[in-house]
């Protein structure tokens, strides 16, 4: 697993969730897990998380 630098956004790697409490690692282009997402529009839409 790769993680994308700050401020990148790299296909197939993974960067820490925005929420500053939070320590998952969510796929790009995602920018945060699924608890604590804020783009409510897509309510059947999954971010995959992994644990860090």
């Amino acid at each position: 697993m790769s993680i994308s630098p700050k401020g990148t956004n790299i296909p197939g790697s993974y960067r820490k969730c925005e929420d500053t409490e939070c320590t998952r690692l969510v796929p790009c282009p995602h920018v945060r897990c699924q608890e604590h997402r804020t783009d409510m529009a897509v309510k059947d839409w999954i971010v995959q998380h992994k644990e860090s």
